[in-house]
């Protein structure tokens, strides 16, 4: 089973990566391939083409291609419940409230992707026209900070890794988190994949869960699990042990923000609070007969 990661390696991919190092694929039975994905638009059209077998992509760009464009993907899960997403800015001239961002010239990994939706959705839901904010593509490291620093940006997008780094290196930073009412990060299929591959895909539920509850008992002594997917991927920054567990443990907290138990899981009000907005936003305008998410999966890896 190939599965693609929305931007290289990070240790915000560690269900699936300590899932491979850890053992928990091989138990269910799998052999579980992880590639590293150059966008999150990009995930979902290689899934659409069965190119791959699942991917992580941001729920709201994974809802408009489901919804406006009939893409043939569904969510089988969410892994991240609230946005991953952090505005980094300087402290002389912070990005906090939706009116800092106008006319800002700000960077994001993926333009067209969960960063730019999310972007996009957090201004129109506060009244300001998206194109009132420039982009710029970059990647999301803490290599962004130099661009501030040499004026080409006025702040930019980071996940948890890059946000944790930032703010280790006791840099004058501003660091926001970003709430779009949306689910964060999701896993998608094929929904042939879907139809076919149940048994299969109840498979790598299970094991990434397990994969999860490891991470989720161990609390602080992550240390290990980090040295074993460092072993089979490379993860920049991962080499600051200290560091890395602080970020990992920040990755952990989104994963389990509906608890532990529920790990993995589409919450059905989360999803139609998240439908709603989009469509009050504009950014979903057609109507839809097909299923944005399935809890068939996640059901069966969980019964009994």
């Amino acid at each position: 089973m190939v599965f693609l990661t929305p931007q290289g390696f990070s240790l915000a991919f560690s269900a699936i990566m300590h899932g491979q190092s850890g053992g928990y694929f091989a138990e269910e039975g799998l052999d579980v391939h992880v590639e590293g994905g150059r966008g999150a638009a990009q995930t979902i059209q290689l899934v659409a083409a069965q190119q791959v077998d699942v991917s992580r992509t941001g729920g709201a760009n994974y809802m408009i291609a489901r919804v406006e464009q009939s893409a043939p993907v569904v969510a089988i899960a969410t892994i991240a419940q609230t946005s991953p997403f952090f505005m980094i800015s300087p402290e002389a001239a912070p990005i906090v409230d939706p009116q800092d961002y106008v006319g800002r010239t700000l960077g994001m990994a993926s333009l067209g992707g969960s960063m730019e939706a999310t972007l996009d959705l957090m201004l129109r839901r506060n009244g300001i026209d998206p194109a009132e904010v420039r982009r710029e593509r970059i990647a999301d490291t803490p290599a962004g900070y130099g661009m501030i620093e040499a004026g080409r940006l006025d702040g930019f997008f980071g996940n948890v890794s890059t946000a944790t780094r930032l703010q280790a290196e006791g840099l004058p930073i501003t660091i926001e988190p970003l709430r779009d009412g949306i689910p964060g990060q999701v896993y998608v299929v094929n929904d042939d994949t879907l139809t076919n591959r149940a048994d299969e895909l109840t498979a790598f539920m299970r094991g990434a869960y397990r994969a999860i509850q490891d991470m989720v008992e161990r609390g602080d002594d992550l240390g290990p699990v980090i040295e074993s997917m460092r072993s089979q991927f490379d993860i920049p920054g991962s080499d600051d042990t200290e560091v890395a567990i602080a970020d990992l443990k920040g990755n952990r907290d989104l994963w389990v923000a509906n608890g532990a138990e529920n790990a993995l899981r589409n919450d059905p009000e989360q999803w139609d609070e998240g439908e709603a907005l989009l469509r009050a936003a504009g950014s979903l305008q057609s109507e839809t007969d097909l299923d944005l998410y399935t809890n068939a999966i996640w059901d069966a890896a969980n019964a009994g």
